[in-house]
Order: C-alpha cells, then structure tokens, then sequence
C-alpha cells in the first residue's frame, strides 16, 4: 500500500470514506473523514456504483486494517466519532436486530474521483453506540461455512442424478 501511494500523483487529496448498511436502514449512512464546519464543510458529493452524486456527512472516523502480529492476526475495527441523535437511533435500531451491518470503506484521490480504492464485503458485528461515538469490529463472512452452490438437488429438477 505504501508503495502504491508513493508512486501515486500527490497534487490531489485523500478522501478517505465509510458507507454502513443494514436490512433497517432506507438508505446506507456514508460518511467523508474529515473536521465538520458549520455551513461551510458539511457533506461531500461522491460517485458510488448505482449513484453518481452520493452525499457524504463529513466526521472525524477511524479505520484500523486487519493485521498480522507474532501472537496472530489483529480484527479491522472502526469508530466514528461525533455521531449524530438521528445516525445514534438508526444504528440502535440496527443494533437491535441479528443481521450484520455491511460496511464498505473507500479511498477517493480528488483528482481522480471515479477510481476509489474499494474494500467491499466487510461486515460489522460487534457494535457499540454511546453519546459520543460508534465502533464496531470487522470482519469478512467466512465463505467455508457457506453451502456451496446452495441448490436443493430433487428429482424433478435432476432426474439423472438418481439414475431415471
């Protein structure tokens, strides 16, 4: 990553983003990292796929990467800070219901918005919402527990698999 960003064109800025979805939510929470000011710098309109103009709420967040250490392996974790009453009761609302929050993290270089760096397929499962912030842990769905390829073989539909 390190080099990417070394034989990147600095002229632009980083705008490091955070969209979270749930099953409870109309529309996903998209968030810019950025300091908030009053009238001046509040949202930012980026491309996602599916809406060219998204609306970002600029606040200040944190995105830990997933690691890997001598004493093994490090969860990714995020915390938003500064976080709203109306963005607070949305996610207990969310938090309140057993289906993961889905959590996409992008990183847009200004001079070349259509082109963000995507780390998609994140869920969200531990959760925490106090007056000041929200966090949670990250993790990828574990696709060796999933049934593959999640179709019910009957009769009517392979006669050949039971020698008809």
């Amino acid at each position: 990553m390190a080099e990417a960003y070394a034989a990147n064109d600095v002229r632009g800025d980083l705008l490091l983003t955070l969209q979270l979805d749930h099953v409870t939510f109309a529309e996903p929470l998209r968030f810019v990292q950025g300091t908030r000011v009053k009238d001046l710098f509040e949202t930012v309109t980026l491309p996602v796929p599916g809406d060219p103009a998204a609306v970002f709420t600029v606040v200040d967040f944190s995105w830990q990467r997933p690691g890997q250490e001598e004493g093994g392996t490090t969860k990714a974790r995020i915390r938003v800070d500064n976080v709203s009453r109306a963005i607070q009761d949305a996610l207990r609302a969310a938090v309140a219901s057993d289906q993961a929050f889905a959590v996409t993290y992008r990183e847009y270089l200004s001079t070349d918005l259509n082109n963000p760096e995507i780390y998609d397929g994140l869920h969200m499962g531990t959760v925490s919402v106090t007056p000041l912030s929200a966090s949670g842990d990250l993790y990828y769905e574990e696709l060796e527990l999933k049934g593959f390829p999640a179709r019910t073989y009957d009769l009517d539909t392979y006669p050949a698999l039971y020698g008809q």
